[in-house]
């Protein structure tokens, strides 16, 4: 998950289709509301699409940056901002724009 003002713009978007998906679904006069249904599995699809095409690399001396609306974007400096649990929030520094992202990660069983 990334954050900041690109974060809250992108995601309230998203987030606004989700809406209407309900509003259409619950104002249809049928047991089954097909523009609900649809715009239910646009969500589905752009939520799926962010879930998978974003993403932090990390190899060798670079960071690169994924962002579903942008190409990649190379990262100068990467600072941990926070830390709780399995989250943790990095600031990262690019040549033009600064950018917080949230991760997740799972702690794996050690055997």
């Amino acid at each position: 998950m990334f954050l900041g003002v690109a974060g809250i713009i992108y995601y309230s978007w998203l987030l606004i289709v989700l809406f209407i998906a309900f509003i259409l679904g619950y104002e249809g006069n049928k047991a089954i509301s097909i523009p609900g249904i649809v715009v239910g599995i646009i969500f589905l699809l752009l939520a799926v699409y962010t879930w998978s095409f974003s993403y932090l690399q990390k190899g060798g001396d670079k960071i690169l940056l994924k962002l579903p609306y942008r190409s990649k974007v190379k990262i100068d400096q990467m600072t941990l901002h926070a830390n709780w649990h399995n989250f943790q929030i990095y600031q990262l520094k690019s040549d033009y724009q600064n950018y917080s992202i949230l991760m997740m990660s799972r702690k794996k069983n050690k055997q």
